[in-house]
């Protein structure tokens, strides 16, 4: 069987490809991709999301980035966004524009500091990278995520991201010292905490800084009152363009701005960050219980009793865990006791530094735990406590990869990522998820649920097929309720896993006279709207509109695809995106040319993206029917003539 060429031309539009040309001439260092396949490698992310790009750009360097804003500046209808490790499960870097791809290049530790406890990195760098270097030394960049092995410190910045141990560590934007960043128009800001006196000094000038000091100052100390009044109280309070701390008193930092702001207001290039002390011991105390509501609600308890972290996983996932190979190194650890079936467990997290501080923490926590036994009608089952800090890891690789575990659900409908980092106070997350449960419910929706109970952020992603119009449709209407759930609850959408495509909802919650002063923010930052347009807000005077979670989809691209072939190239489209294959780890196994190239094509995501797209155009071709379904192809025969058909 001969199978029919596919040619893809590039087909750049025209100022993209005028750009391009302008920018290999310039004093740019790093490399420049317009095949189609570096393009669709980049159109999706660990979203639901699909933008293909005009093209991939990798600096090799800050001054790199400021020969692409300086060009940028003569090209107003030319839009960028930065990408890191590709992990945003809400689109943050997808665009249709040009991706400016950081983590190729810039991934250096600059400068440490052990007396002072900090560390100058590029933006690049991986988390787990960053924290292999410097645990010789005893210290770790402590803001923990599930992607830690592929998310970079430029993505963490521009989410200002979080996850477990938050309410002792802080979020991404507790730690950052200083940034550097380039504008759209090539400019460098380096942020740092500084008097008003000096802010007031560097807002004297003519220059895209001086405009941006005076914008913050104005909206920041003039609208304080009603910035304190709109902004819960919440640990994970992520909402891009900080404007209440960008005022610590008599300081002003602007940084905190761009800190969260999803690359809407510039690259940023370099970053100056605190370190934490890693402490020599810890414990984890695995409760368990035979409801999942029963975890939630003795979850405030354990807070109390001051644990480092506590992390709730519910039967859902704990069932899926029991069917890894995961389960087979841990599963001894956990309590899980004949007759009672294990539906939630908590897992609270001690840290000390001396055998005597730990004994106390444990043995405070067991009389509670103890007591609570005794009380009649008592859901807890039993519990364990874990010294040995290899068995301990080993438990959160099985909490890390519960978003995987998630994804082995059968058949069409997958767990997917569109309200899954909701926030409300620790002490409605109970009454709250109870609710939350009962609107997916209503809908006859499987999901599982897990989260970091300590600071009130829920983790959960019903299942849906977005290739069925109708799901995708009930996809926007949950969106929807949940937004009008967290309010109820005073909490927000986005507790963890910053806006992305869910920018749309931020009027609504900042109202009229603070968004506004956003976009005006972001209108001295960027005025011509070109750094990852439509994400947060847009500027002041622009027309443009925001992203919304109604968006192209991958699921909605692909429906051209006749099913029986999905079922023959079942892996491709089993994929869900989240990068694992692009991870940093050295010693793993998977993907050795991608970590040899850097390349996104050579990972098995993006060659899973590649054989996908060739299928969608070889569906929309007419030789298509005629070739492939009349002479039944099979999977191992699209293989194996797949990298010789996929041209440009």
């Amino acid at each position: 069987m001969t199978l029919p060429a596919l040619t893809v031309e590039s087909n750049l539009a025209a100022q993209y490809k005028a750009f391009v040309e302008r920018l290999k001439m310039s004093a740019f260092t790093g490399d420049i991709e317009t095949a189609y396949s570096a393009r669709i490698a980049h159109a999706t992310d660990n979203s639901v999301y699909y933008k293909v790009p005009q093209a991939i750009i990798y600096p090799k360097s800050t001054e790199d980035c400021q020969c692409i804003g300086k060009l940028a500046s003569h090209f107003p209808d030319v839009a960028f966004s930065a990408r890191g490790g590709g992990t945003g499960t809400n689109g943050q870097s997808l665009t249709d524009g040009i991706v400016v791809d950081i983590r190729r290049y810039l991934n250096e530790i600059i400068e440490l500091n052990l007396e002072e406890g900090w560390v100058r990195v590029q933006a690049g760098i991986v988390k787990d990278s960053l924290n292999d270097a410097l645990r010789p030394h005893g210290l770790f960049f402590s803001p923990d995520l599930s992607t830690s092995n592929r998310a970079t410190l430029g993505g963490m910045i521009s989410t200002d991201a979080s996850g477990q141990g938050s309410l002792v560590y802080g979020k991404t934007s507790d730690h950052v010292i200083g940034l550097k960043a380039v504008l759209a128009n090539g400019e460098i800001i380096e942020t740092a905490k500084i008097s008003r006196d000096e802010a007031l000094l560097k807002a004297s000038g003519c220059t895209s800084e001086a405009a941006i000091y005076q914008q913050a100052m104005r909206t920041c100390i003039q609208h304080r009152e009603s910035i304190l009044k709109t902004f819960p109280r919440l640990n994970r309070f992520l909402t891009g363009y900080d404007l209440e701390h960008v005022v610590d008193g008599d300081n002003i930092d602007i940084g905190r701005l761009i800190t969260g702001a999803e690359g809407s207001l510039g690259f940023v290039t370099e970053a100056t960050l605190t370190l934490d002390k890693i402490a020599p011991l810890k414990a984890l105390v695995n409760i368990s219980y035979r409801s999942f509501d029963a975890a939630l609600r003795h979850a405030p308890v354990l807070v109390k009793a001051k644990a480092t972290s506590v992390e709730t996983i519910d039967s859902t996932v704990l069932n899926f865990a029991k069917t890894d190979i995961v389960w087979h190194s841990i599963h001894h650890l956990i309590a899980d006791v004949p007759d009672n079936e294990l539906l939630g467990l908590n897992l609270v997290e001690y840290n000390a530094d001396s055998a005597e501080e730990m004994k106390v923490h444990i043995e405070q926590l067991e009389a509670a735990i103890t007591q609570e036994i005794g009380r009649d009608g008592s859901s807890i089952t039993g519990y364990s406590v874990t010294y040995d800090k290899p068995d301990i890891q080993r438990i959160y690789a099985m909490r890390k990869k519960a978003v995987g575990l998630l994804g082995k659900v059968k058949g069409y409908q997958k767990p997917i990522a569109f309200a899954e980092d909701t926030a409300v106070p620790p002490e409605n997350l109970a009454d709250f998820i109870g609710e939350f449960r009962a609107l997916l419910d209503s809908h006859n929706l499987k999901y599982g649920m897990f989260g970091h109970v300590d600071a009130g952020v829920l983790h959960v992603r019903p299942a849906l097929d977005l290739s069925d119009p109708q799901q995708e449709a009930l996809m926007h209407t949950l969106s929807d309720e949940v937004v009008a759930l967290v309010a109820k609850y005073g909490g927000l959408m986005w507790g963890e896993h910053g806006k992305g495509f869910r920018s749309e909802y931020g009027p609504a919650f900042f109202g009229k006279t603070l968004f506004n002063e956003m976009r005006k923010i972001k209108a001295v930052f960027d005025p011509h709207n070109q750094m990852n347009p439509g994400k947060i807000c847009t500027p002041i005077e622009s027309d443009d509109k925001l992203v919304s979670v109604r968006d192209i989809k991958r699921a909605g691209v692909e429906r051209v695809i006749p099913v029986s072939i999905k079922q023959d190239m079942f892996p491709a489209f089993e994929c869900n995106g989240n990068g694992l294959c692009f991870n940093y780890e050295p010693t793993s196994p998977m993907c050795p040319s991608s970590k040899v190239t850097q390349d996104r094509r050579h990972t098995p995501k993006g060659r899973a993206s590649m054989l996908r797209e060739w299928t969608r155009l070889l569906s929309l071709s007419t030789k298509f029917g005629t070739t492939l379904e009349s002479e039944g192809l099979s999977y191992k025969q699209f293989k194996s003539n797949f990298l010789s058909r996929f041209k440009n």
